[in-house]
């Protein structure tokens, strides 16, 4: 062999090996790819749950939702507040 079939061969190895990387990194970027996509995806799903979740908080943090359920209970009688003003409630005896 001469020292020129030995460059060419040598070339040819890395051609053929640098291709090969090239596709593993190529395959490798599709399956990255779709993982961005899923992950994508997800979270687009979870913010629906987040946005829905915080509805219902407001709901149910709501008065009008506390007034609901306090009428299903039967606590509808109204409380008479109390005045400091009056020195009744404000004077020690």
């Amino acid at each position: 062999m001469t020292l020129k079939q030995v460059v060419l061969n040598s070339i040819l190895v890395s051609f053929i090996v640098l291709v090969g990387a090239n596709v593993a990194i190529f395959v490798h970027s599709i399956r990255l790819s779709d993982e961005i996509n899923r992950f994508e995806r997800d979270l687009k799903t979870v913010h629906q749950e987040n946005l829905s979740l915080e509805k219902k908080v407001n709901e149910i943090d709501s008065l009008r939702f506390a007034d609901s359920i306090a009428a299903s209970l039967g606590f509808v009688k109204k409380a008479q507040p109390l005045y400091l003003d009056h020195l009744k409630y404000a004077k020690k005896p």
